[in-house]
């Protein structure tokens, strides 16, 4: 996969993954794949019926894979804004300009690349629920990534195909923010990278598009 790595920020199914400043491949790789790993294994067990909380069983995954993932914190709502603008503002509060900055030229490349939102909005809806992660990243040592797992989800009234970029107090009854803040240790997850990059590499490009920022 090193020949593809996204560089600034991508889209990972339904996550957007957003690095401040330069990371190497390597760090990179294991936060897209291991965030693909965890989302796709929680989105296939509810779809069989599992039952509970969809953040939790998340969280969960990437503790299975060597990620220490505190439980979340609830934030606010605030409305009036689309979700996009919930979620950078939310990033912004908890972490500052630092986390939010990249946020915010992701999701501005995400409102431009229709095949990239595409993607992202509709592996994050089904029928009339949806949940998504945006997750903001900065090199904290050469070693440790400090992170952000903001997830939102929510409950519509009506079948929609856009959400994210929209004004939709009418459409929306039910949704919560929440986010989990990290420190991501590259040398602990070394032990599972094998078997993370085996789960998700033969399907890896189909739910990975990077983001021209």
């Amino acid at each position: 996969m090193n020949d593809v790595i996204p560089k600034g920020a991508a889209v990972v199914g339904g996550s957007v993954i957003a690095f401040a400043g330069d990371l190497p491949d390597s760090h990179r790789e294991d936060i897209y794949l291991s965030t693909m790993y965890a989302q796709r294994a929680t989105r296939a067990a509810f779809n069989d019926g599992l039952s509970g909380d969809w953040f939790a069983y998340y969280r969960n995954l990437l503790k299975y894979v060597g990620w220490d993932v505190p439980a979340p914190e609830r934030l606010s709502l605030r409305p009036g804004d689309s979700m996009g603008e919930q979620a950078s503002q939310g990033i912004s509060s908890r972490l500052g300009e630092r986390f939010s900055s990249p946020v915010t030229r992701a999701l501005a490349a995400l409102e431009r690349d229709s095949l990239a939102l595409d993607l992202f909005e509709s592996t994050s809806l089904s029928q009339n629920a949806g949940c998504f992660q945006i997750i903001p990243c900065a090199l904290k040592d050469p070693n440790r990534v400090e992170m952000g797992i903001y997830h939102r989800q929510f409950q519509i009234r009506r079948s929609i195909s856009r959400f994210l970029f929209i004004e939709h107090e009418d459409l929306v009854h039910s949704s919560t923010e929440q986010m989990s803040v990290i420190t991501f240790n590259t040398l602990y997850y070394a032990q599972f990278r094998e078997k993370v990059k085996k789960a998700v590499l033969s399907q890896s490009m189909k739910y990975l598009r990077g983001l021209e920022i």
